[in-house]
C-alpha cells in the first residue's frame, strides 16, 4: 500500500469514527434533554400535588372552623336581634302604663344625655350603678300599693 493509501484509509476511519461519535454524542444529548424535560414535569405535578395538600389543609384546618364560627355568631345575632326588638316592645307597652312616670326601670332603660353631666352611669351623679331613689319596701311597688293589687292598675 502506497502512503496516500494508507493516510486515505487512516483518515476515511477517523473521518468515519468522528461521524459515529457525532451522531452517538447527539442521541446522548437529547436523551439527556428528554430526561430533563420529564424530571421538570415530574417535580412540577409534585409542587402541583403540594399545593393542594396545603389548600385541603388550610380548607380543612381554618377555613371550615371560621365557617361554622360565623354561623354560630350570625344565628347569636339573629337571637339577639329578636330578643331586641322584644325588649323595645314592652319598653313601648310600658310606656303605655299608667304607672310609667315613676316605673325605674323605663327611667333605666331612657336614654341619658352624653354631654358628660352625670358621673354615673344611670347619669345621675352619684356613685356608677347608683338609684335614682331609694327603693320600695318589699312587696310593695314603686308607689307604695301592694304588688298584685287592684285589677284596674296595670295598663
Amino acid at each position: 500500500m502506497e502512503l496516500s493509501e494508507i493516510l486515505n484509509f487512516v483518515l476515511g476511519g477517523s473521518l468515519l469514527a468522528t461521524v459515529v461519535g457525532i451522531v452517538t454524542l447527539r442521541a446522548t444529548v437529547r436523551k439527556a434533554n428528554a430526561e430533563a424535560e420529564k424530571a421538570k414535569a415530574d417535580a412540577e405535578t409534585v409542587r402541583i400535588d403540594n399545593a393542594e395538600h396545603a389548600t385541603r389543609i388550610l380548607v380543612d384546618n381554618i377555613v371550615e372552623p371560621l365557617k361554622d364560627e360565623l354561623n354560630a355568631t350570625r344565628k347569636d345575632l339573629q337571637a339577639t336581634k329578636r330578643e331586641m326588638a322584644r325588649l323595645r316592645k314592652a319598653i313601648d307597652t310600658a310606656n303605655s302604663c299608667k304607672h310609667h312616670d315613676d316605673c325605674p326601670v323605663l327611667r333605666g332603660v331612657r336614654e341619658h344625655p352624653k354631654d358628660g353631666t352625670g358621673n354615673g352611669t344611670d347619669g345621675n351623679d352619684t356613685e356608677p350603678g347608683g338609684q335614682h331613689e331609694e327603693r320600695s319596701p318589699p312587696g310593695a311597688d314603686g308607689d307604695g300599693t301592694e304588688v298584685g293589687g287592684e285589677a284596674d292598675d296595670t295598663g
